[in-house]
């Protein structure tokens, strides 16, 4: 009970793949299956494929706390009793962790009459709820996860019309009551850059010399501030950040190639970071090249483990290529030691911060709206019929359109003083 895990599985070829396994470290057959032939075969990237793994690994603790065997209910011509689809929801809005634990306690039963009670119980085990977003995520996953599985049992099984049409009258019936209960409005989490003085701040608190850096290490303190001005100025996602290598870097042109470089193999580290985005070519500035020139010859290099591979930035104590782990870890620093950043500052919050940035200077230089949108797409690694921009210029999108009803309100009143 509670026992199943997603593991990820790293080939001699350099392919990283997430498998689900049992207590005992097997693989499951089921949702083995099920990633390899329809989530594998949709080319969704690594990541994605673990969290929709995470999703039935939640769905198979569930099933074991109830003690449904869910094929034996395909025998019968069902799936989930209605009081169930409830329990399997509020189960679905709690970190895997609660899940996980409550498959241990036999007191957490469902039974036709008691869901109210299960959503009680899980509720006070822990009281912090995930974003609806993964809630929504999850129960998509479980969704198709069990409409697959019901179309395999019937493929694999001698059934008569009638019994096959009563189990897929079944699937239907669960997939709308699941469906039904999909949170909406939660499909993306809402995330701001950073306001003008917040971005003063950070840039200041985390330069080498700063009475308030946080890092003793002045390995930790250079290497760190370079990462924050590489977010800040390139507005990079962390995955393209760690897969930098000191040979993408050509500092007679000042340019720096992001490449995709999926499963690689010579990427010792087992969850690879990856570039989701398009390929491109950036620009860096004169000042950044010159902080990472000194950091790759005068910090980087006095590390034994950084010279047997060109991963820009390394872990302080090994040498190895720097993980994401590492970084998440950095930002955590800062939020808990810095006071005034936000709570959910990241690298991603940097992303945004450099698209609020973009934003002001093309209305500084009055670029036209499409030329902008071109060169926003491409710096950004996104196709140009990529509708992402908004999603990253809502501050902006929002002082602006004041500044515009402010404007109005004032010509609004000229007109009456005149009148």
């Amino acid at each position: 009970m509670g026992s199943h895990r997603v593991k990820l599985v790293r080939f001699a070829s350099g392919e990283r793949s997430p498998v689900l396994v049992d207590g005992f470290g097997a693989p499951c057959f089921g949702p083995t299956l099920f990633a390899v032939t329809e989530l594998r075969m949709r080319n969704l990237a690594s990541n994605t494929i673990g969290n929709a793994l995470r999703a039935l690994q939640l769905l198979l603790s569930f099933l074991d706390r109830e003690r449904i065997d869910l094929i034996k209910r395909f025998q019968g011509g069902q799936v989930l009793r209605l009081h169930e689809v409830e329990a399997l929801v509020q189960a679905c809005r709690q970190p895997l962790a609660t899940s996980e634990a409550a498959s241990d306690d036999d007191s957490f039963s469902s039974g036709p009459h008691r869901w109210q009670g299960v959503r009680g119980r899980l509720r006070d085990a822990a009281p912090t709820i995930v974003h609806a977003a993964v809630t929504a995520t999850r129960l998509q996953c479980i969704r198709d996860y069990v409409r697959w599985s019901a179309e395999l049992h019937l493929d694999r099984s001698g059934t008569s019309r009638s019994q096959r049409a009563e189990l897929r009258a079944a699937v239907d019936t669960f997939v709308l009551a699941v469906e039904a209960r999909i949170p909406s409005g939660g499909t993306s989490e809402v995330r701001e850059g950073l306001a003008p003085d917040l971005r003063q701040k950070l840039r200041e608190v985390t330069r080498p010399d700063s009475p308030e850096n946080p890092w003793n290490d002045r390995h930790a303190r250079i290497r760190n501030a370079l990462i924050v001005d590489w977010l800040y100025d390139l507005g990079l996602r962390r995955g393209e950040l760690l897969s930098v290598r000191s040979s993408d870097l050509d500092f007679r042109r000042g340019v720096v190639t992001i490449s995709r470089r999926p499963d690689d193999p010579s990427d010792p580290r087992r969850n690879q970071p990856v570039v989701k985005t398009r390929g491109r070519e950036l620009p860096l500035s004169a000042e950044n090249l010159d902080a990472t020139r000194h950091y790759i010859i005068n910090i980087r290099g006095s590390l034994l483990g950084a010279r047997r591979h060109e991963y820009l930035f390394v872990a302080s104590d090994t040498g190895t290529p720097l993980s994401m782990p590492a970084l998440a870890k950095i930002f955590r620093v800062l939020r808990s030691k810095i006071a005034d950043l936000p709570d959910q500052l990241s690298p991603h919050i940097l992303r945004h911060t450099w698209n609020d940035r973009f934003s002001e200077e093309m209305d500084r230089e009055n670029v036209p709206e499409d030329t902008e949108k071109k060169a926003r797409s491409y710096l950004m690694g996104w196709s140009e019929t990529s509708g992402t921009a908004g999603t990253y210029t809502r501050r902006h999108v929002r002082e602006k359109a004041k500044r515009v009803s402010l404007d109005l309100q004032e010509k609004m009143l000229g007109k009456k003083v005149q009148q």
